[in-house]
């Protein structure tokens, strides 16, 4: 009786999974009031004015010693990257390549150097 019992449960259990719609977890909606999305390089004259006084600024004159003597190449100013991903926050890229031809993407927020990140 008890096998009989453990049986039938079971065979409900099945049937319930396979008949009933729909699924009670569902996936979350994404959030579209997000500007993340919204980032591209700033370009024209407004792009060359930030470039200009950036690359005039003593954090990157150092940054860029620095890299130049560890072995890096820059090929110019005409490779900076520049978003704006907020107000009053300016970010700047700076692509530069090593040795090996790996190139790396220097990163400097408001002037300040924040960090470098491998290109691919």
């Amino acid at each position: 009786m008890k096998k009989l019992v453990t049986l039938i449960l079971g065979v409900l259990v099945a049937l319930s999974l396979f008949t009933v719609s729909g699924s009670p977890v569902q996936a979350a909606e994404p959030d579209d009031d997000c500007s993340c999305h919204e980032l591209s390089p700033i370009t024209g004259a407004e792009r060359n004015k930030i470039v200009a006084k950036f690359i005039s600024s003593e954090e990157f004159k150092t940054q860029k010693a620095q890299l130049l003597a560890a072995g890096y190449k820059w090929n110019g100013a005409h490779t900076i990257e520049v978003v704006l991903p907020a107000e009053d926050v300016i970010m700047v890229g700076v692509p530069f390549t090593n040795e090996e031809g790996a190139a790396f993407m220097y990163v400097f927020i408001n002037g300040t150097f924040v960090g470098a990140t491998p290109l691919e």
